[in-house]
């Protein structure tokens, strides 16, 4: 009975290791500015045949869906948390430094997304979990300052900072030439004549 048990933990687990191994490739792939890969082209990165990449996913909607759900729990884990105590200066300079190098970060993989999110609703879901995320986060570090500002411009302003630090406007900044050092100077800048 025990061997029989091993067997499909065994199975399980290599079953794991493959699955993993594929969205492990797809990333990678989009990082290296490959941002609509074949399944062949996955496949090859990971170690796997083509049939194997169909195997663990139904399609390739589920491949990056399970792709942005790894992304966006790593850019969760990996926020910095910022002491909304700290003098305004501080808390948008490290805001900024942690928002701007998250950005550079996702800046493949959202264009990636930003592909398959027309005919993916899982994919688009994902997103606008992680932007809502980020702007729950943006009230949090910013709370002192939003809230000295009269209600009726609050919500605008909230918006502006969310809209300003979003991976569309650092997309934008980064296609129209931009460099990521400029990129924070705009980021920085407009966050503090926001909340001035």
């Amino acid at each position: 009975m025990a061997i029989g048990i091993e067997k499909v933990d065994g199975r399980r687990a290599r079953g794991l290791r493959t699955r993993d191994a594929i969205i492990s490739a797809l990333l990678d792939l989009i990082a290296g500015g490959d941002i609509a890969p074949t399944a062949q082209r996955i496949a090859d990165r990971a170690g796997v045949s083509v049939r194997s990449v169909y195997q663990h996913f139904a399609d390739v909607e589920g491949l990056y869906a399970d792709a942005a759900d790894r992304t966006y729990e790593w850019v969760r884990q990996t926020a910095k948390v910022i002491d909304p105590s700290l003098p305004i200066a501080r808390r948008v300079e490290a805001f900024v430094d942690d928002r701007a190098g998250t950005l550079e970060s996702l800046l493949p993989f959202h264009r990636a997304v930003r592909l398959m999110e027309p005919s993916s609703d899982r994919v688009r879901n994902y997103r606008v979990s992680m932007e809502k995320w980020e702007k729950d986060r943006i009230a949090k570090v910013f709370a002192v300052e939003l809230k000295g500002i009269e209600t009726s411009r609050r919500s605008a302003v909230h918006g502006a900072i969310d809209v300003l630090s979003s991976t569309d406007s650092w997309d934008h900044l980064r296609r129209g030439g931009q460099s990521a050092r400029v990129g924070r100077q705009v980021l920085r800048t407009g966050i503090l004549a926001l909340l001035s």
